[in-house]
C-alpha cells in the first residue's frame, strides 16, 4: 500500500516503450516533504511570481502562502489539528486552495465535497468522515447548515467567490459568481473566511510527517454508496510529482483549471502539481467555452485538460476565431482530454491542432483509490478505442481473470489489477470493503475490464457490469460501438447482448441510420461486412436492428440504461 518508502528508494522505469524525452526516474523538486510545504518554498524563492488567477485577480506565491498560513493558524488556535477533518464544499476558487493548504498545514485531513451535492449526500459524507470544520460558499450555506445537524461539524466557515475576483468582464462570470449572496447577508453564527485572515494569532504549527493522513477522497459511488479513500501526505506528494513530470509541467507554465478541484484528478493537477512545480494556474469556477478561450488568449495558457465534448464545443464555437489559442503549443505538442463517454476522433484532434498547434490525447487511466494517474500517454498521439497509455512511475499493472484471479495472456481482456506506491490506506470505516479490493501484497482489484499489450500499453474496456460474455469472451459493447460509428451509414449505435440458446448471448447492433430511407436489410449487409473487416470474430454482431430514435438523457445523449430497460427479457 502507501507506506512511505526509504529515502534512498528510487522509482525508475526500464521498459523500452518509455518516451526518450521523459525522465526515467521520478524526482522530487524540493525533496520528500508534504505538498503544502512546497508552497512555503515558492513563497521564499519566487515571492512575487503569480500563483493563482481567478477572474482578473492574481495572488502571488507570497500572498498564497501568507493566507494559507493564516487559515492554518486560526484552525490551530481554535483547537483543530491532527485527527480533525476540514470539509471543503466549494467550486474551483482560490479559497479552495487556501483551505486545502491551510488545513494540511494545521495537521488536519481534507475532505472535498461535490458542490453540486444537496443535503442528503452532503450530510452522509460529513457524518461518515467525522468532519469538524466545513468551508462553504454563501449560496450553499443553507445546505451546509441542514447537512451539519447531527454530525460532528462544530464550525462552518463562509466565503463568497467575489472576495477573490478582480475587475473581470461580467459577461464571462458564471452565475455562481455573478449572482452570489454576500457573506454579511448570508452568515448567522458562522465564521466569515476573511475574519480568519485578519485575526491576530500566536501559535506554533505542527511539523507534519508524510505518513500522516492528508485526504479523505470519496469515490463516485458507482458500485454502491460513496466510500472515503484514506490518503497520506506521501500519496499526494508521489502523484503530484508524477503528474508534473509526465505532463512536463514547470515553473514557466500557465495552467488553466476548469476540471473540478473536488475531484481527485482536478485537485491533483491544480492543487498538488501546482504546488510542486511552482507554476501559475488560472482557475475558472465552472467550464464555459467563451471563458476558456478568453483565458487562454489573455493569460497565454500553456496547458489545460478538457473533456472531449468541451473541445468539440470550442472547435464549433462561432466566436473561436476571435481568440488566439496557440500558446497551448508553446511548451508541449499535446492537449490532454478525458472522453467522459464521448469518443475522441482523429477528426476532432486535427481540428484542435488547427486552432492550437497541439493534438489531443487521452489523459490516461486512474482511480480514486490510487490517487489517480496510473497510466499516461505522453509522446503517443494514437487515437484508438480504449487506449490509455502505459504505467507511470512505480505502478505495476496486471490483467487477471475475474473468477480465477490468475494473470491472463497478453491482449486477453480481464480485470485490471494494479499496485501503486500511492494506493490508499483503505476505505474509511469500511474494513470489509477494503478487504474486498485490496490484497495483502498491495495489489488493488479495480473492477474495470482492460487488456495489456506486450509493450505494456493498457486499453480500458469499461466496468465489468458494462461488459458482456460472448462465447466465453469478455466483450465491451462500448468498444464495438466506437468502431461501428466510423461507418458512414451509422448516425448512432447501441450494442446489446441478445439471448442465445447455446452461446448465452450474442451481440446485436441497434442503429439509427444517417439515411432515414435505409432499410434494415441494407444496414445489416453494410454494417456486418464492415464489422468483419474491423473487429475480432467474437466481437462481430450477429444482427442489425434499425431504430428511429433512442431515449435521451437530460443533456441529449443516448440513454443506454433506459434503452436496455425497454428491451425484452433476457437482453443485456
Amino acid at each position: 500500500m502507501s507506506d512511505v518508502p526509504p529515502a534512498d528508494e528510487t522509482f525508475e522505469v526500464t521498459r523500452d516503450s518509455w518516451p526518450n524525452d521523459l525522465p526515467r526516474t521520478l524526482s522530487f523538486p524540493a525533496g520528500r516533504r508534504p505538498v503544502h510545504e512546497y508552497v512555503r518554498v515558492h513563497a521564499r524563492e519566487r515571492p512575487e511570481e503569480p500563483a493563482v488567477t481567478f477572474y482578473s485577480r492574481t495572488l502571488s506565491w507570497r500572498e498564497l502562502d501568507s493566507l494559507a498560513r493564516a487559515f492554518a493558524e486560526s484552525m490551530h488556535a481554535r483547537g483543530y489539528g491532527r485527527a480533525d477533518v476540514c470539509g471543503i464544499y466549494l467550486q474551483n476558487s482560490p479559497q479552495f486552495l487556501l483551505a486545502y493548504y491551510g488545513a494540511h498545514r494545521a495537521g488536519m485531513a481534507v475532505m472535498p465535497i461535490n458542490p453540486q451535492f444537496k443535503t442528503p449526500a452532503v450530510a452522509r459524507q460529513l457524518d461518515d468522515s467525522g468532519t469538524d470544520v466545513l468551508v462553504a460558499h454563501t449560496d450553499s450555506l443553507d445546505v451546509a447548515r441542514e447537512s451539519s445537524v447531527d454530525t460532528d461539524v462544530s464550525d462552518i466557515v463562509v466565503t463568497a467567490y467575489g472576495e477573490f475576483t478582480g475587475d473581470a468582464d461580467e459577461s464571462l462570470l458564471p452565475s455562481v459568481v455573478a449572482n452570489e449572496s454576500s457573506v454579511d447577508a448570508a452568515v448567522d453564527d458562522q465564521t466569515p473566511l476573511r475574519e480568519l485572515f485578519e485575526e491576530e494569532r500566536s501559535v506554533d504549527l505542527p511539523d507534519i510527517a508524510l505518513d500522516e493522513t492528508a485526504l479523505l477522497q470519496y469515490t463516485g459511488g458507482t458500485t454502491g454508496l460513496p466510500k472515503g479513500c484514506i490518503h497520506t501526505h506521501w500519496n499526494l506528494l508521489f502523484k503530484a510529482t508524477t503528474t508534473a513530470q509526465i505532463r512536463g509541467y514547470g515553473s514557466p507554465d500557465v495552467l488553466l483549471g476548469t476540471m473540478p478541484l473536488f475531484h481527485v484528478a482536478g485537485k491533483q493537477r491544480y492543487c498538488d502539481a501546482l504546488a510542486v512545480t511552482g507554476c501559475h494556474v488560472v482557475l475558472l469556477a465552472r467550464y464555459d467555452p467563451e471563458a476558456v478561450m478568453a483565458a487562454i488568449d489573455e493569460h497565454e495558457v500553456t496547458s489545460t485538460w478538457l473533456a472531449v465534448p468541451s473541445i468539440q464545443e470550442i472547435v464549433d464555437h462561432p466566436g473561436v476565431e476571435r481568440y488566439d489559442l496557440t500558446s497551448l503549443s508553446d511548451r508541449r505538442e499535446f492537449t490532454n482530454c478525458s472522453s467522459f463517454g464521448t469518443t475522441l476522433t482523429q477528426e476532432l484532434s486535427d481540428a484542435w491542432r488547427e486552432l492550437t498547434g497541439t493534438y489531443v490525447q487521452e489523459s490516461g487511466y486512474g482511480l480514486t483509490e490510487t490517487h489517480t494517474t496510473d497510466t499516461h500517454t505522453y509522446g503517443d498521439s494514437r487515437i484508438e478505442p480504449g487506449f490509455v497509455g502505459q504505467p507511470c512511475y512505480g505502478v505495476e499493472i496486471e490483467i487477471r481473470g475475474f473468477e480465477t484471479n490468475e494473470p491472463l495472456p497478453t491482449d486477453e481482456p480481464g480485470e485490471i489489477v494494479l499496485r501503486s506506491p500511492s494506493t490508499m490506506e483503505g476505505y474509511l470505516n469500511r474494513p470489509d470493503a477494503t478487504d474486498e479490493v485490496l490484497e495483502p501484497d498491495g495489489f488493488l482489484h479495480t473492477g474495470d475490464v482492460g487488456r495489456l499489450t506486450d509493450a505494456s500499453y493498457l486499453y480500458f474496456l469499461g466496468r465489468r457490469k458494462d461488459t458482456l460474455k460472448v462465447s466465453g469472451h469478455t466483450v465491451s459493447p462500448r468498444e464495438v460501438e466506437v468502431v461501428l460509428t466510423e461507418h458512414d451509414a451509422v448516425d448512432e449505435v447501441i450494442v446489446v447482448g441478445a439471448p442465445h440458446e447455446r452461446r448465452g448471448s450474442v451481440l446485436e447492433t441497434h442503429v439509427i441510420p444517417t439515411d432515414a430511407s435505409a432499410t434494415e436489410g441494407q444496414l445489416e449487409e453494410a454494417i456486418l461486412a464492415f464489422a468483419e473487416r474491423s473487429l475480432a470474430e467474437y466481437k462481430v454482431p450477429k444482427r442489425v436492428v434499425r431504430r428511429d430514435s433512442f431515449p435521451r438523457t437530460d443533456v441529449g445523449k443516448a440513454d443506454r440504461v433506459a434503452y436496455r430497460e425497454e428491451l425484452p427479457d433476457g437482453y443485456q
